[in-house]
């Protein structure tokens, strides 16, 4: 993936970018569900496969949350997409930062490393920099 990707998916819209030693990615347009963060996370994992990236930047501008108890399914969809060997620097950029530092407390539970962020360059310092 050499330009920016720009995916219409069912309740939003994923904008890709290849950076030098991550993939930059942008879920915004939409309204987060279940529904929603699990097709977003498989794409995620086909774009990752693709581009041969072990570092995704993932920044989400969407309304609204998954709810907690629907959390662990969103985990396992990212898990077999491929997502686990995937380091991740996570970019609330609207709603739930409590909820989704819960959701990265699972992810960790499930081998997955992960972080969550408030803003894009703590997150990238952190991708590329970071523990």
């Amino acid at each position: 993936m050499s330009a920016e990707q720009v995916i219409q998916g069912e309740g939003f819209r994923l904008r890709l970018l290849q950076e030098a030693d991550y993939l930059r990615a942008h879920v915004y347009d939409g309204t987060d569900s279940q529904a929603v963060s699990i097709a977003y996370w498989r794409m995620l994992g086909a774009a990752c496969r693709a581009a041969g990236c072990q570092r995704l930047l993932v920044v989400e501008e969407l309304e609204d949350s998954v709810d907690a108890v629907e959390v662990d399914a969103v985990i396992a969809a990212a898990l077999e997409a491929g997502l686990g060997g995937v380091r991740i620097a996570f970019v609330e950029l609207l709603d739930d930062l409590p909820g989704n530092e819960y959701a990265e407390i699972l992810c960790r539970e499930h081998g997955m490393h992960v972080r969550t962020f408030t803003d894009e360059l703590s997150a990238r310092q952190w991708l590329l920099y970071g523990e």
